[in-house]
């Protein structure tokens, strides 16, 4: 991606932070379908840091959603040797240079059998940050125009990066939140089995203390890791800098060291939960089964579901992974910076790792998105915090809707229970209203 275009780069557009260039026709069923991300995507142009240009569309009623939020369509007007996107606010972008001696073959056709988006689009795309196409067209694929096409959902997730890093939050257009009740509201959308059982560890503080502590603990790093996940993204995408990646080696190195906290939380609810004291010393408590074998056979015979999961040789391999980086982070050899392009992209940051390191998260499957082999074996920031994050919302989510609360609430008060009841049915009724926001947000 080009630092012209690219939203996280030095320049700025004059009135918008992202531009996205909206394949309609690929998008057509999705805009028409409320509450899709395409939907969504289109009602966040309102955002006047957000921009959304629509590519010529002939179906009235896709023409009629976008006007309803002020999107701005077009044309395509051409000649023997060039062509134009001729926009609905009086803008005119070049397709085709005017200096050209004819237009390119195939400019109107698909780029292949199973694309709407025809080359044209294609060329069009460098007047934005990124061309959103449908998530089943086959234009994803295609390098021509880099790595600017995505889907919706993935240019909703820009947004909120884009608008996240200059400290904007917004719940709709005409209304803002803080940032700790937005990072609020995301660590418990993501981690969605949180909320329940850290409102019964609350009422049942009294007979469970150490419960509740490790509960504590637990949603307190989860709301830093959000925070944290946000700042590694933002500083991959800036210009490779000294100062950016000096950041974004901070945030990731604090990431990493939050995940396996949340590990070492996890086994220590279950621990609590099970009341393991007699049977094992807690500092034999953890959530790597060759370390912890004793920890697991009782997990066996209190929950095996739970055990079954936490054993699986893709989770095993994942937990797995952070520890040697930590390691590195906490007790050896520190990561250090370094920069890597390829021929079609600008230089971005990356950490070398030492060989030992390498090789001991090389070991397990799924390392060969994030870690590059150069001179040294290095690992790439945002791919890596990108897995990251989707394997600790598994294993988070899945070990918390595993254990069987309700035994803990039969052992609570009448009033204790009624409150824990309430709490729900504010849960079901949606996580905004408990905020007191006027809706769910588009992008959050």
């Amino acid at each position: 991606m080009s630092s012209i275009n690219n939203p996280f780069g030095y320049i700025r557009h004059p009135t918008h932070l992202i531009q996205l260039l909206l394949h309609s026709t690929s998008l057509s069923d999705e805009i028409l379908s409320e509450g899709s991300p395409a939907h969504r995507l289109v009602i966040a142009n309102r955002f006047k840091e957000v921009n959304v240009i629509s590519l010529p569309i002939n179906n009235n009623e896709v023409l009629k959603k976008l006007l309803e939020n002020d999107v701005v369509h077009t044309e395509y007007i051409s000649d023997e040797s060039s062509a134009s996107l001729k926009a609905s606010d009086g803008s005119l972008y070049n397709v085709v240079s005017p200096f050209a001696q004819r237009l390119p073959d195939k400019l109107w056709e698909p780029i292949n059998s199973n694309s709407s988006v025809t080359l044209a689009d294609i060329f069009s795309s460098n007047i934005c940050d990124y061309l959103v196409v449908g998530s089943n067209d086959s234009a994803r694929a295609i390098k021509v125009a880099g790595d600017n096409i995505i889907t919706a959902k993935q240019a909703l997730e820009q947004i909120r990066i884009v608008l996240t890093s200059h400290n904007l939050f917004y719940v709709t257009p005409n209304e803002q939140t803080s940032e700790w009740l937005y990072y609020l509201y995301r660590y418990k959308k993501l981690y969605k089995e949180i909320q329940y059982v850290w409102t019964i560890a609350v009422h049942a503080k009294v007979i469970k203390e150490k419960l509740y502590d490790y509960f504590d603990s637990l949603q307190r790093r989860l709301e830093f890791i959000c925070r944290a996940c946000d700042k590694v993204v933002i500083f991959s995408q800036q210009p490779a800098t000294v100062d950016t990646q000096s950041n974004l080696l901070y945030h990731l190195a604090y990431f990493v060291m939050l995940i396996t906290g949340v590990f070492d939380d996890l086994s220590h609810i279950i621990y609590e939960y099970y009341n393991m004291n007699p049977q094992i010393r807690s500092r034999y408590v953890g959530l790597r089964v060759q370390e912890n074998k004793k920890f697991f056979k009782i997990l066996y015979s209190e929950n095996t579901n739970l055990h079954d999961f936490l054993v699986k040789e893709a989770i095993q391999g994942a937990i797995g992974i952070f520890y040697p980086i930590r390691d590195s982070l906490q007790h050896r050899e520190f990561l250090n910076g370094t920069w890597f392009s390829e021929s079609n992209e600008n230089r971005r940051n990356i950490f070398e790792m030492s060989t030992e390191t390498a090789e001991s998260i090389k070991t397990f499957e799924g390392t060969s998105t994030f870690v590059i082999n150069l001179h040294k074996p290095c690992l790439d920031p945002l791919p890596f915090t990108m897995w990251a994050q989707e394997i600790l919302i598994t294993i988070v989510n899945t070990v918390l809707s595993s254990i069987k609360w309700y035994s803990l609430y039969e052992q609570l008060p009448a009033d204790a229970q009624e409150k824990i009841r309430s709490s729900s049915q504010h849960k079901e009724e949606g996580l905004a209203q408990s905020l007191g926001w006027s809706t769910e947000p588009l992008y959050f």
